[in-house]
């Protein structure tokens, strides 16, 4: 279906827009606006966006080791690079750096080429695991004067390298020649200066090249060789996430490159893609913004792609490469939220794919085809009921009634599946493992919480498409999981919410936050919560909890601290939302930091590293900020599906301004806002068909001025339904074009 994104003329918001978003959705547009085409100025939010502006893309930098001529030839064009490789030498070898992850396959146009040479190709998101040094020992004793040495194993030697036997001050460091993989015998020089017994350490650096994506769960990776037989272009294979290619002559030889690169194969969203923007006064939150588009564009692979039927959003552009529901809570909302139609699509898309899979019993699959076995991964209770709640997501934005109708049967099974983990006391206990990849026991808060989330949610859906009897027993049982976490899952001792009932003295970020989000918190312990959840907090993130590591050794889940910012702007502590989504994500989407791919994480260490290699740097679970930053920071969020009815609440904090636009059904949500101490100004423009209510930051004394009528004053409503709450006056408006103002005394 075609479509435009809209342009915004000045700061007001007066756009055109073109988005459909369901099956029954057409092409509309809000009168001023004018199409990308049109204008010779591009809006100043086109600078954030990542994706290329070709399915070639190029390397924005080159790094040798060996004999390399010209190589910076493949950035700037000129003589062609060539990698000489000699008997006995340093193997030639490039490392293209694109600057950012790309996907797709890695080429080479071959301009000339001596002998039968073979390359080796690697790939990687992260320099730190481009090259892995060889970790071994000697097993036998090797005499003074002695030029090699046999060793346990040759892995990740490479001639040239810096080879160091021995430890601490009698290490004898000595430089690679040869080695054997047959005999496991390494070659060096000089000759050694002192005997060597059996078992010493052997190391090397930098190390031979490697993939941080063995093929194992994703079904990509390792070292693919290349034999090239002629000049012209040499295609490598599908990689699914990576910022470097380390390409190394191995044979002696030589080859002259013309052009290297790859053909990107994720989804490629230019500005004109764009049916949402976003913008404020602090340029670190546009990148966090864009870096979240970004990083799910990535996860993104179209009908076919390897061999796979239908549009999907993965999990990781790297790793895993399936779909995950868990991770579809996030990946939807910033799908639809940035590229409208064409994200409902794929999140679409991906639920069937969920939803087929269904179990008789009703469980969903944490992921339907788990790769690279391509069977259902029936991972965690709690991952069957995020299923539920992205299929409630897709109709929450779209509106796809049709949709939702359909799947409603297989969403009602499910909950009928989870309802037999509940105990005596209401609460549920299903010893499962969750995001943390970690089995934990008992009557888990956390994932009550989450089960509360789900109920409340199908309840929301029962009153629009199904049956009010089953909205009002969700939520029935909601409160009931309500009051038991209150009840017995509450510690005086803490402060907060515990982990469990099995871990009733430790403290735990998802379910504190979750309990913040949704309302459980009584109102005079809020204070202790958000206290109890800033006591994890580290320079680089809130920790999972207190002592708590996942399995591999990460302390640091994004997932997790995306659900904390969302509770702080929930309880509306817009400093500590901003404060923690900075100190999280303001480092992925640093250019100057080493691990920077232009994409978020999906784990980290206390200390702001990844030290796993195969660890995501592209992954679509930790794009909160993209999500939080349209509906809280802008503000918009949709109140009736498909936003038939739509809230604007910006959460300023101490910006100064934000603007941008948000993809309907029925068109473009435009809003546009100004904030200092005494004055607050909006502009909205609502599509057609549609109303909605405006809340601007005020109190009691305050006058909030909608279209140059006063609708309130001296601490009474004069119009337009003004109501004042926690901090706000809200009005309600119609279609088209709005100028509120809000005197702040």
């Amino acid at each position: 279906m075609p479509h435009s994104t809209p342009e915004r003329r000045g700061r007001v918001a007066r756009a055109a827009a073109v988005t459909a978003m369901a099956t029954a959705l057409v092409v509309s547009a809000v009168s001023g606006g004018t199409a990308y085409g049109d204008v010779r100025v591009a809006p100043t939010w086109h600078k954030y966006v990542l994706g290329p502006s070709s399915s070639t893309v190029t390397p924005v930098a080159v790094k040798t080791r060996g004999a390399v001529k010209h190589p910076n030839a493949l950035v700037h064009g000129g003589y062609p690079a060539t990698l000489t490789t000699s008997a006995g030498q340093t193997p030639a070898s490039i490392l293209l750096d694109f600057g950012k992850d790309v996907a797709g396959t890695p080429y080479l146009d071959i301009a000339k080429l001596t002998g039968s040479p073979s390359l080796s190709l690697v790939t990687s998101e992260s320099l730190q695991a481009i090259r892995t040094p060889a970790n071994t020992t000697a097993t036998a004793a090797a005499s003074a004067g002695a030029s090699s040495v046999p060793v346990s194993t040759t892995a990740n030697l490479e001639v040239g390298n810096t080879l160091t036997i021995g430890s601490g001050a009698t290490a004898q460091v000595r430089t690679i020649d040869a080695f054997d993989k047959a005999s496991a015998t390494v070659t060096f020089r000089p000759s050694l200066t002192a005997d060597v017994p059996a078992g010493t350490k052997v190391t090397s650096s930098p190390g031979a090249p490697t993939a941080d994506d063995s093929g194992g769960l994703s079904g990509f990776g390792g070292t693919a060789t290349l034999a090239p037989t002629s000049t012209g272009k040499l295609t490598g294979p599908f990689r699914g996430g990576f910022r470097y290619v380390l390409i190394t002559l191995t044979t002696p030889g030589s080859i002259s490159l013309s052009g290297a690169g790859a053909d990107f194969q994720a989804f490629r969203a230019t500005p004109d893609d764009y049916q949402g923007s976003f913008e404020s006064s602090s340029d670190e939150l546009n990148r966090m913004w864009y870096s979240g588009a970004y990083t799910v564009q990535l996860d993104m692979a179209h009908d076919g792609l390897n061999g796979l039927a239908g549009n999907r959003i993965l999990d990781g552009a790297k790793r895993d490469r399936s779909i995950w529901t868990g991770d579809l809570l996030v990946e939807g909302p910033v799908a639809i939220g940035t590229l409208g139609t064409a994200g409902a699509d794929y999140l679409k898309s991906s639920l069937d794919l969920v939803l087929a899979a269904q179990r008789a019993d009703g469980a969903l699959p944490g992921t339907p085809d788990f790769t690279p076995r391509k069977t259902p991964l029936f991972y965690s209770d709690n991952y069957s009921g995020f299923g539920v709640r992205a299929v409630i997501d897709y109709y929450r934005y779209t509106g796809d009634a049709d949709y939702a109708a359909t799947k409603l049967p297989a969403l009602e099974r499910e909950l009928q599946y989870n309802a037999q983990f509940m105990d005596s006391n209401g609460l549920v206990v299903s010893n499962d493992r969750d995001y943390w990849q970690t089995t934990q026991t008992g009557e888990v808060t956390a994932y009550n919480l989450d089960y509360y989330a789900l109920l409340q949610d199908m309840a929301w859906l029962e009153t629009k498409i199904g049956s009010s009897s089953k909205a009002a027993d969700y939520r029935a049982q909601a409160e009931t999981i309500k009051t038991g976490v209150n009840d017995h899952l509450w510690s005086p001792a803490l402060g907060a919410y515990m982990q469990s009932s099995t871990n009733p003295n430790i403290l735990v970020e998802d379910a504190n936050a979750l309990a913040l989000q949704y309302g459980i918190v009584p109102a005079n312990e809020v204070e202790s919560v958000k206290t109890a959840l800033r006591s994890l907090w580290t320079s680089h993130g809130a920790t999972i909890g207190t002592g708590l590591k996942d399995p591999y050794g990460h302390t640091i889940e994004p997932f997790g601290n995306g659900l904390e910012t969302a509770a702080r702007f929930t309880i509306g502590d817009t400093a500590g939302a901003l404060d923690l989504m900075g100190r999280t994500w303001g480092q992925m989407v640093d250019p100057a930091n080493p691990l920077y791919t232009g994409a978020f994480w999906e784990f980290l260490t206390s200390d702001g590293t990844v030290t796993r290699a195969q660890d995501s740097l592209a992954h679509g679970w930790a794009a909160a900020p993209t999500v939080q930053l349209t509906e809280q920071v802008l503000g918009v969020t949709p109140v009736e599906p498909g936003y038939a009815v739509w809230s604007v609440k910006p959460h300023p904090g101490d910006l100064k301004w934000s603007r941008g636009t948000v993809p309907t059904p029925h068109g473009a949500i435009s809003v546009d806002w100004t904030s200092n101490p005494s004055h607050f100004a909006l502009d909205v423009d609502g599509p057609v068909d549609t109303t909605g209510m405006v809340s601007v930051p005020a109190t009691a004394n305050s006058t909030v001025v909608v279209d140059g009528t006063t609708v309130w004053a001296h601490g009474r409503s004069l119009g337009s339904g003004a109501q004042l709450s926690d901090g706000y006056v809200s009005v309600n408006v119609g279609a088209g074009s709005h100028h509120i103002v809000a005197d702040r005394k």
